[in-house]
């Protein structure tokens, strides 16, 4: 499999890791390939048994088989362990990535903690930011996420947007940390971190905000240089599976929300407002896009 190029020198500046939760591999190789050029190390953090946080079961052994096809030099380890808290699955989660970051240790600088269903279009534009929060002092970087919703027929997805129908984004945690940090709420940690936003930007939530405590705001990206986070945006069977699964899991609060708000999302999106699971404002309206399709290696997945 053919990785992106675009990074050129930049790869040289900096020693990078970063860890892989084999949990879901529907984007999985989509994700890793943009941002593998840029790795010195590459962990894998695996449950044994084959469970995740909440003790259902997961594709492990597809994730792995996923990552040493892309793995074309062969940097990558996998770190066995367990991982599980039927009653406070963040917990679980927030250990799990602890052991990633433990397992790279003082091997690079920067450690990448970027979910599997989350496509990095520009990895140029976080080396510029490393650069930034190097000089700043920032022991992690945040960045903005569009989020994918519910793929359509024909391949569009949708996205959650502003009020207005503009662009909107989140920003769940940071996607690069410094070797050695310590997790505190699944993949944020302690201490001051940069945030870039995309310019022009003042509808989304977080930054409507007054800045958190050691949060460093600097408005340098474009909307094409955001994060696509497709959770959300796949087959049925899927997302049933996963909020099942996830740290968030919220038992029969999650199964409502599945077949209530997500399942009919495609017939009523156009009246749908403020439907976010459990953060009321995050995800005020959807919108239909098609350019998603073209960040995918295999865009049937």
């Amino acid at each position: 499999m053919e990785t992106p190029g675009g990074v050129g020198d930049a790869v040289g500046r900096r020693r990078i890791g970063a860890y892989i939760l084999p949990g879901d591999p529907v984007w999985l190789a989509s994700s890793l390939s943009r941002y593998y050029p840029l790795l010195d190390d590459l962990v894998v953090v695996s449950p044994r048994s084959r469970r995740g946080w909440t003790g259902r079961e997961l594709p492990v052994d597809e994730c792995v088989a996923i990552v040493r096809e892309v793995d074309v030099r062969g940097i990558h380890r996998v770190v066995w362990g367990e991982w599980e808290d039927h009653r406070e699955p963040m917990h679980a989660e927030t250990a799990q990535r602890q052991a990633g970051i433990d397992a790279i240790g003082d091997r690079v600088d920067w450690v990448l903690q970027i979910d599997n269903d989350e496509i990095l279009p520009n990895p140029g534009a976080l080396l510029d930011l490393m650069a930034e929060a190097d000089a700043r002092s920032c022991g992690a970087i945040e960045w903005p996420m569009r989020v994918l919703f519910r793929r359509l027929a024909n391949g569009d997805y949708l996205e959650v947007c502003s009020r207005g129908g503009a662009p909107r984004y989140d920003y769940p945690g940071p996607i690069a940390v410094r070797a050695g940090a310590t997790t505190i709420d699944a993949r944020r940690c302690g201490g001051g971190f940069l945030r870039p936003v995309v310019r022009d930007d003042d509808r989304s939530l977080q930054l409507t905000q007054t800045p958190a405590k050691g949060e460093l705001r600097v408005a340098t990206l474009t909307h094409s240089e955001a994060i696509v986070h497709n959770s959300w945006g796949r087959e049925p069977a899927a997302v049933h599976r996963k909020i099942r699964s996830w740290g968030h899991a919220a038992g029969i609060r999650g199964e409502v929300y599945y077949w209530t708000t997500w399942r009919p999302a495609p017939v009523l999106w156009r009246l749908m407002r403020n439907f976010h699971p459990f953060a009321r404002g995050l995800w005020p309206r959807l919108v239909r896009t098609s350019d998603a399709k073209a960040l995918l290696v295999d865009p049937d997945r």
